[in-house]
Order: structure tokens, then C-alpha cells, then sequence
């Protein structure tokens, strides 16, 4: 079986391949002054939520040295494992080349995916001489990539793309390479090409897989329609699995690996792959691709990430009344479509999705601009047409992505940064208003909780989410939009992380911060520097309470019914206003339901607490009338006024069964001069149904 005879070598006249070489160097040069302009500024503009996903995938990899398939993607809580989308190749190598060059990460991973854009554009010169394109006419295909809005912009983001469409592209050339000759060169090339592109991302590796898909479906067709027995369309049924069957099975695999775990989350469930495929992507969704918003949608798109939507139809349909490029026209131009009809809903909402298979548009026009030269039009004329696709791709970047790409700005906001230079390091935050954007855990470089929209009302969700954070030291709770007004979610996290509700510790014009008891008064200092941070407000602290409304423990309370509390507490303050024990069948314990709090001086020599606590079953038998959780707390108070805590422990016994009884702790602890205990019960969301008690504590 021979191929089709390449005529690649054939020359065009002289002139115009001068004009068609001058035109890639301009784009050539234009393309590296967009893609290097603002190199440095760290700003990941364009789908800012997507890169600084990448981001902090990339962040958390180089501060724990976990080059793992287990990786954090620490946004939706815990496990931070739980969010694993795709093999981070392309996280591994920002990190690996930062380390080596001392760069800051976004210039690593700009130069990364530039460097991938780079390499991609051999492959699609040489795919375009297997069309039989004459060398010098190839450029000018590969011109108007350079000048695409959608390569240069993207082509310098913090994203995995431009480094899948690189396997992508060159995993089609060593298809058809391996399917025309044979060689076992080229299917090494094949596999390991597709098998990087199917990791990295599958969305962009589907889209190349279509007209492998076809090629390879013609040479069968061929084979059979020639009528030489079995043995020949087998062998080419045999070489065209060969190319594909480890890239997919080891797609497979990972998601086989990775959805259990994201199922397994109460947020993360959302990127499994069935979720992703058949309600974010709308895998070939006949009501999403004859909807008119949809395509309303894509033709914007297509203005923003390749040129005029009229200009890319007038390309079109010239190129299919041309007879000499008429077919290829066609092939290019359904490959754009058939990429669009494949996931139609993300193609449709999110631009850089263009990456993928704006290169297909761009060679139909291409096309039909080589076909123009086959005509016998006058030659300035057919070359003042060939300039018109790119003066609408210069315009398009213009209006949009390099006004956007102008911006002089860190990326990193007011608040962002109060919280990552005030708060604990390796502290964690909550978030809820921004959805699963990323920015705010990166910017700040902190794990976070960032509640989903519509996860808000969600009490289930939220209760095991918080509990979640149980052993995490959250610091600080992040509110936008709407949720800033939310005051039965504010309440609810207020008293889980333990914080004033009363008042933000700060705000900005569209976020509210609530940081951590322990933590609100050094951030409040540390705000004084108002060069530092302008343009956040700091409002006045609320009354600082203390322990008012609290009283003297008597020798007679504290040897009647706080008997079993040694050393004696000197300060109490109950619920109702007094403390009192209720018998149980083998004993009696200490009623401390929220809200209640204990003073006690500990001993001097002392190095260990011992608490018994619980919930009484009548708080969580019935599920009409149930108590949401009581948080039991040691808090140390300084002689300066500073308190911190050293437990805390949340049950929620209609939630857990392992929350119900009664639980006894001993925790390590060695005083310090001065300070004081405070024990205290304190609700888990409301304090209806609330009825807990202490056995009994023991400091010694």
C-alpha cells in the first residue's frame, strides 16, 4: 500500500514565495511581541479562576515536594486530594523549572507553554505537507496561527493547554505517518504523544482523535473497496489500534483511580467523569448544539479567540466555491464544528476552550486563501485579500484580549494579601461567594473550604464540611456577594471556627473578613499600617465582652455542684445564668449546655488536662426536634489580654454516631506564668436542642 503521492517539493513562483515568508516573519515577530508583553506582570489574565487552579495545584506540589498522582487541590475541603482532573504533567514541569531557574512560578509556566506552542507548530507544517501544500505555502497556515488572538493570548497562560494541543497535534502526524508507512518509529512517536495528551487533558485530545478518527476509517474503506482478502484491512485495523490503545487505556485507568475519590467528596463530585462529560461538557447534546444561546455564545468566541464571526464565514464559504481547495475547506471546517459539537457547553462558556481546535478554522481559511492564488485574480489583489483574515485577528486581539492583557496588576487584592502576611501560615480559610474560583486560596496561599454556590442552604453539606475542618486551624472566613447578607450561613460558621459575628475584622468594597478569635486582634494591629493596606476598612472592634455577665464560684458551688472540678474554678458562666448537676442512673453530671464557660487558675506544675463531656439522647432521638451540634473548647488567657485555643472538639451526635455518649480526653499541657483556663460549650449552628453536660475536669 503506497500513500498519495506528497508534492510538497513543488515550487511556487519565486515572488510569492518571498511575500508568503515576509508574511510569517511578521507574524512570527507580532506573535512573540503579544505573547511576551507584560511578561512579567503576575496577573494570570484570561480565565483567571482556571489558572490559578493551576496555580495552586502547582503551589502545594512545590511546598510539600509531592510529585505524586495524589496531589492537593486544596479548594473544596477536605481531603485535599479529592479534586484530581488531570496527571499533572504540566504542574510538575513549573515546579522542576522554577526550581532550576529561581523563577517565580507563572513565569515558569508562561515560558512552559510557550515553549509547547512552539514545538506544536513543526507538526502542523508537517501535517500540512501530508495534504500535499507546498513548503513555502505552508506558512501561510501557519501565519495565520501566530496571529491568532487565541495563540498568543493562551499561549502564555498558566494552563495545561497549549502543552496537550502540542501532544495532540503531534500525535495526529504520527498517526498518519504510522498508518501511511508502517513504521514502528512512528508509533512509538504516536503513543507517546497521545498518551501525554490523553493525561494532560482529554477535552483537547478528543478533538484530535476526530480526524484521526476519519483517517483512519478512509484507509479502511480503501482497503475493503479494494477487494484483496481479509489479511490487508486487518493489518490496518491492527496498526490503527496499536496507535491509541495505550493512550486510552491508560485514560481509562486514571479516571477509573480518580472518580471514586471525587465521588467520595461532598463537593468535589461535580468533576467526576460522568458529571463532566454528560452536564459541563454536554457531550454531543443535540438540544445544546441546535440551541441558539449556544450559539449566540460560540460567535462570540470566535471574536474573542480568532476574528470576526462574519470574516470566518465569508472565509468558509468562499473556500468551498474554489474547486482546487474546495475539500479541504470542508475537512477543516467541519473539524472546527465537530470539535464545538463534541462538549458544545464548554466550548460555549469558557474561551480558552479554543485552543483546541481554533486551529482547524484557521487552515480552512488558510485554505481558501492558497486557493485564491490558483485563481487567475490580479496578484496584488490576492495578496491584499490574504491580508484581510489577519487585519481581523490583530483587530479582535485589540479589542479584547490585549486590553485585558494590559492590566499592570500583581493579581494579588488588598485582602488577599492581608490574609496571607497576617494570618497563621498553613492556616485554612473558608470561603463562600465565589464559587470554586481559585484566586482567593492562591493569591492568599492558604488551603480553603470554598463553598460552592447553592451549597450555602445546603445544612447537610455544611455540617459534614465544617466538621471536615475539625482538626484544621481555620482563621478566617472569606464572604462575597450576596453572602455577606447571609446571616444564618454567617452564624453557622461563626460558631464552628469560632469567630465574632458581630462585626467583619476587615472589609473591602466586595468582601467581608471574618478572622478567628485567636487571631482578630493581632490582624486588627497589623491593619494599623494603613500604607500597607489602603483599601481595606477596618471597623471599629465590637464591645470586647470578656467574661462579663460571669460569676464568682463560692466554696458552696464548687464542692456542691461543681464537685468533681479540681482545681476549683473561681468564675462561672452557665446557660440561665447558673450552674446545676442532673443525676443519671450511675451518677450525676455538670448541665453546661451553650452557651457556658468555666475559669480556672491550673496548677503550676501541672502537664496534662483531663475533660469528660457529652450530649444528652434527648438532644438527638427525634429528627423534628435535635440539637445541630455542640463545640467544646480550652482556651488559655494570657496575662497580656491574648488567648489562644488548645482544643476543640465538635459533636454532632444525630450527624455521628460515634458523637454520642460520653468522651474523655487528655490533653498535654504545661502552664505558663499567668495564664488561666477557660473551659467552655458553645453551639454548632443554632443552640435549639443543645442539652450537653461535662462529667467532669481534672488539671493536673
Amino acid at each position: 500500500m503506497s500513500a498519495p503521492p506528497d508534492k510538497s517539493g513543488s515550487a511556487a513562483p519565486s515572488r510569492e514565495a518571498w511575500y508568503l515568508g515576509a508574511l510569517f516573519a511578521a507574524a512570527l515577530l507580532y506573535h512573540l511581541y503579544g505573547l511576551t508583553y507584560h511578561w512579567t506582570v503576575g496577573f494570570l489574565s484570561g480565565n483567571e479562576f482556571r489558572q490559578a487552579q493551576t496555580a495552586i495545584i502547582s503551589y502545594y506540589i512545590d511546598q510539600q515536594d509531592n510529585f505524586s498522582l495524589l496531589y492537593e487541590t486544596p479548594l473544596l475541603g477536605k481531603p485535599w486530594v479529592s479534586n484530581l482532573m488531570e496527571v499533572p504533567f504540566y504542574e510538575w514541569a513549573v515546579v522542576l523549572l522554577s526550581r532550576a531557574t529561581g523563577w517565580p512560578h507563572f513565569i515558569a509556566a508562561r515560558t512552559i507553554s510557550a515553549a509547547s506552542f512552539y514545538a506544536m507548530l513543526p507538526a502542523v507544517y508537517l501535517l500540512l505537507g501530508r495534504l500535499a501544500v507546498p513548503k513555502p505555502r505552508r506558512l501561510l497556515v501557519l501565519a495565520l496561527v501566530l496571529a491568532a488572538p487565541v495563540y498568543i493570548y493562551y499561549a502564555r497562560a498558566f494552563l495545561m493547554d497549549a502543552m496537550a494541543l502540542t501532544c495532540s497535534v503531534w500525535f495526529l502526524l504520527g498517526f498518519v505517518r504510522t498508518m501511511d508507512q508502517r513504521s514502528y518509529a512512528w508509533l512509538a512517536v504516536t503513543i507517546v504523544a497521545g498518551t501525554g495528551a490523553a493525561l494532560i487533558k482529554s477535552a483537547i485530545f478528543a478533538a484530535w482523535l476526530i480526524p484521526g478518527a476519519g483517517y483512519g476509517a478512509w484507509l479502511l474503506w480503501r482497503d475493503l473497496r479494494a477487494g484483496t482478502g481479509w489479511r490487508v484491512p486487518l493489518r490496518t485495523v491492527l496498526w490503527g489500534a496499536a496507535t491509541v490503545v495505550v493512550s486510552l487505556g491508560v485514560l481509562r485507568a486514571w479516571i477509573q483511580y480518580t472518580d471514586p475519590i471525587k465521588d467520595a467528596h461532598p463537593s468535589a463530585w461535580i468533576f467526576s467523569s460522568k458529571v463532566l462529560v454528560q452536564g459541563n461538557w454536554g457531550l454531543f447534546d443535540l438540544k445544546a448544539i441546535f440551541s441558539a444561546e449556544v450559539w449566540r455564545f460560540w460567535m462570540k468566541c470566535w471574536e474573542q479567540a480568532i476574528m470576526s464571526r462574519w470574516l470566518i464565514a465569508a472565509g468558509l464559504a468562499l473556500g468551498l466555491v474554489l474547486p482546487t481547495v474546495r475539500w479541504r475547506v470542508l475537512g477543516a471546517g467541519a473539524l472546527f464544528f465537530l470539535a464545538q459539537f463534541l462538549f458544545p457547553y464548554a466550548y460555549a462558556y469558557q474561551d480558552y476552550y479554543y485552543y483546541a481546535c481554533a486551529i482547524y478554522a484557521l487552515a480552512a481559511i488558510g485554505f481558501t486563501l492558497l486557493g485564491l492564488l490558483d485563481t487567475r485574480l490580479p496578484r496584488w489583489l490576492v495578496g491584499l485579500l490574504i491580508l484581510v483574515p489577519f487585519a481581523g485577528a490583530v483587530d479582535a486581539y485589540r479589542r479584547d484580549y490585549h486590553r485585558e492583557q494590559s492590566a499592570v496588576f500583581s493579581g494579588d487584592l488588598p485582602y488577599t494579601k492581608a490574609l496571607r502576611e497576617l494570618t497563621p501560615d498553613k492556616s485554612v480559610l473558608v470561603v463562600a461567594g465565589f464559587d470554586w474560583a481559585a484566586m482567593t486560596p492562591y493569591y492568599a496561599q492558604r488551603k480553603a473550604l470554598m463553598v460552592r454556590n447553592g451549597l450555602e442552604f445546603d445544612a447537610t453539606y455544611l455540617r459534614r464540611a465544617f466538621k471536615d475542618l475539625a482538626d484544621e486551624n481555620v482563621s478566617a472566613l472569606v464572604l462575597s456577594g450576596p453572602l455577606r447578607t447571609n446571616t444564618n450561613f454567617l452564624h453557622l460558621a461563626a460558631s464552628r471556627f469560632d469567630l465574632d459575628a458581630r462585626a467583619p475584622t476587615f472589609t473591602s468594597a466586595t468582601v467581608d473578613v471574618y478572622v478567628a478569635r485567636p487571631y482578630a486582634k493581632a490582624v486588627r494591629a497589623g491593619l494599623q499600617d494603613r500604607e500597607r493596606y489602603t483599601e481595606l476598612t477596618v471597623p471599629a472592634p465590637p464591645e470586647d465582652t470578656g467574661a462579663k455577665g460571669a460569676e464568682v464560684v463560692t466554696p458552696e458551688i464548687a464542692q456542691g455542684a461543681l464537685a468533681g472540678i479540681t482545681p476549683a474554678p473561681y468564675q462561672m458562666r452557665f446557660f440561665l445564668g447558673g450552674a446545676g448537676r442532673q443525676g443519671r442512673a450511675t451518677d450525676s453530671v455538670i448541665v453546661a449546655q451553650p452557651d457556658s464557660d468555666l475559669w480556672l487558675v491550673p496548677p503550676a506544675n501541672a502537664t496534662e488536662i483531663r475533660w469528660g463531656f457529652g450530649i444528652f439522647p434527648g438532644a438527638y432521638e427525634k429528627a423534628e426536634a435535635r440539637s445541630d451540634g455542640v463545640e467544646f473548647c480550652i482556651w488559655v488567657e494570657q496575662p497580656d489580654g491574648q488567648e489562644r485555643r488548645i482544643y476543640r472538639r465538635l459533636l454532632d451526635p444525630w450527624e455521628y454516631p460515634a458523637d454520642r455518649g460520653d468522651h474523655h480526653v487528655v490533653i498535654p499541657y504545661v502552664p505558663r506564668a499567668g495564664e488561666k483556663l477557660r473551659f467552655s460549650s458553645g453551639p454548632g449552628g443554632s443552640s435549639a436542642y443543645d442539652w450537653s453536660y461535662w462529667t467532669g475536669i481534672e488539671v493536673k
